[in-house]
């Protein structure tokens, strides 16, 4: 009688380990990138590469600080920004920023969205369960 009850416990100790390494992940994560270039660029990236696995979550980079001179139409990052975007991944400036840094929205590239406050917005998706990440 121990024996079947010590096997069931590790059978279902098994089950839900396997069940909560599969349910454990997001659907939706948000990724900031406040920091220089190769951060920005690792932000895409990594939303890029975890969007190939996770293919049904949905994902955010969510950019203030310096890095939204990046996010412009004549920037060099465009090629990488028009893939992920591709991939369906929302690429989000920050608004306040983009004032501070005196770039106008009219010179975003393509899709790029805006925010009024960045950071504010990231702790808001987090209320509603969204995963954070900061490469």
């Amino acid at each position: 009688m121990k024996r079947a009850f010590l096997f069931l416990l590790l059978t279902f100790g098994l089950a839900t380990s396997a069940y909560a390494a599969e349910g454990a992940v997001s659907d939706r994560v948000v990724i900031q990138a406040n920091g220089n270039q190769a951060d920005f660029k690792r932000a895409l990236v990594l939303a890029s590469n975890m969007h190939e696995v996770l293919t049904k979550a949905k994902f955010e980079i969510v950019v203030y600080g310096p890095n939204v001179h990046l996010l412009t139409s004549f920037s060099d990052e465009v090629p990488l920004i028009q893939k992920v975007q591709g991939e369906g991944i929302d690429i989000i400036a920050c608004g306040r920023t983009l004032k501070t840094e005196h770039v106008n929205e009219s010179d975003l590239a393509p899709g790029v969205k805006v925010v009024p406050f960045g950071a504010v917005y990231i702790v808001n998706l987090q209320k509603q369960g969204w995963q954070y990440l900061k490469p």
